[in-house]
């Protein structure tokens, strides 16, 4: 095991066994502690984290990448004033790098004053950059016009920020349009399951919760919430295990060269899969001699694999947080979720949400007692008692603490919800995006649902 085994590793998302490589060759390199520092956060490990990258900036005390990826853990775990001040300093090193700019966005709008954006507009007109940092330029752009209701120039800066962001890894971004649309998005009710009859295959060690349904529909708020519990819990947030796991299997057959979609058969090897998918969890710091632990996976793209899911977790319970669709829509097109390859076009958008419309259609009727709806919307207005219903659901122990999550010194979160969990439950907007409604239009012909009034 050298290195390069270690960083392949982390490109194949093997966290687990890349922090066992690096592991094994601390202390013959600096960098190998960036590199413990990447695996220890991604594995929820915030406080080793830290240390690493601690470690390696005491070597390399002006290292950008490592400075912005610990401000990063910094607001993630809510020490927002820590995480503001490494920002700055990265502006103080080289003003002219856009991302210590969207760092301080993501903390809080209100950091970008107008001084910042006309520092902004200098460096898109005057310095080169990738095209993923013009993607992050022309996305902080869009929210200074939104600041002045200039929406049409809005729209037109996420245009410009969303193509060059699909495009910085288009060929990566394509396949995994295809595996939505033309794989799972066609197949998820035509699974097949073989090596199912293993009664060796239930791991009884877990209990796990699946918080599925779309970005921006306050999921993160459901989790902080649940993980809240006096129960033993240990919530992984989006770590896309199921379906990294379900990839393994399926990915050498779509992505080959001679590959038919007409001969394709939708197989999952359940004993193969269960192995992958409990090696991965069990990475996350649970404790693998408890049982009936309780775990909570956030990652929303999972209501494609329910089938699976409960094949492999017979109890597995799943939430499903939802609000009104074309807020959805809106809100996810004005975020910045780089790492989703369907977020960055209306249509890719409108067609994601056609499946996954269809998909929820279709399991909710197929397994009733095992999907639990959650309105945002209803959840603002009567949190006490839907929290309550969330916990009969899951069959945990509700107490008058758990509306008061955003308390906890131990919350965190990597999703951009970050800082609204660490405020009350605020009243839902239901006119927050009616100004964009318009973009719609001409969708409602080919989305029954796209329901514009």
């Amino acid at each position: 095991m050298n290195f390069s085994t270690g960083q392949k590793l982390i490109a194949q998302k093997e966290f687990g066994k890349a922090l066992n490589v690096f592991l094994n060759l601390k202390d013959q390199n600096d960098d190998i502690y960036f590199y413990l520092g990447l695996i220890y956060f991604e594995l929820n490990n915030f406080n080793k984290s830290i240390h690493y990258y601690n470690k390696f900036l005491k070597k390399k005390p002006n290292s950008i990448i490592a400075l912005y990826n610990l401000a990063f853990v910094k607001q993630s775990i809510g020490q927002i004033e820590m995480a503001k001040n490494i920002y700055l300093k990265l502006i103080e090193i080289d003003q002219n790098k856009i991302r210590p700019y969207y760092g301080l966005y993501t903390l809080n709008p209100n950091y970008l004053d107008q001084n910042k954006y006309e520092i902004i507009l200098d460096i898109k007109n005057n310095y080169s950059h990738s095209p993923f940092e013009q993607g992050i330029i022309n996305y902080l752009l869009s929210k200074n016009e939104k600041n002045n209701k200039n929406y049409s120039k809005e729209i037109e800066y996420l245009e410009n920020s969303h193509n060059l962001i699909f495009n910085s890894k288009k060929q990566l971004n394509i396949s995994s349009l295809f595996y939505y649309n033309q794989i799972i998005g066609q197949f998820f009710n035509k699974i097949n399951f073989k090596n199912n009859e293993n009664s060796n295959l239930i791991d009884n060690k877990f209990k796990p919760i699946f918080i599925i349904g779309l970005p921006r529909s306050g999921s993160t708020l459901i989790e902080a919430i649940l993980s809240s519990s006096l129960d033993d819990m240990n919530s992984l947030g989006e770590c896309h295990v199921i379906n990294i796991s379900i990839l393994e299997q399926l990915g050498p057959k779509i992505y080959s060269k001679d590959f038919d979609i007409k001969k394709f058969k939708y197989e999952i090897n359940l004993n193969i899969a269960n192995k992958s998918i409990l090696r991965r969890y069990k990475e996350f710091n649970i404790d693998k001699k408890k049982d009936n632990q309780i775990m909570i996976d956030k990652s929303l793209e999972n209501f494609f694999n329910i089938e699976t899911i409960i094949n492999i977790f017979p109890r597995a319970k799943f939430i499903h947080t939802f609000r009104n669709s074309l807020d959805s829509i809106i809100s996810i097109y004005q975020s910045m979720l780089a790492e989703l390859s369907w977020a960055h076009s209306i249509e890719d958008i409108l067609t994601y949400v056609d499946k996954y419309i269809n998909i929820l259609d279709y399991y909710k009727s197929k397994y009733p007692n095992v999907i639990m709806d959650v309105d945002l919307k209803e959840f603002t207005k009567n949190s006490n008692q839907i929290s309550k219903d969330i916990y009969k659901f899951c069959g945990l122990n509700w107490n008058n603490d758990v509306l008061k999550f955003y308390k906890r010194n131990n919350l965190h979160s990597k999703t951009l919800s970050f800082a609204q969990i660490r405020n009350k439950v605020s009243k839902y907007d239901k006119s927050k995006y009616e100004p964009y409604f318009y973009i719609l239009e001409k969708y409602k012909s080919k989305f029954k649902w796209l329901d514009i009034k």
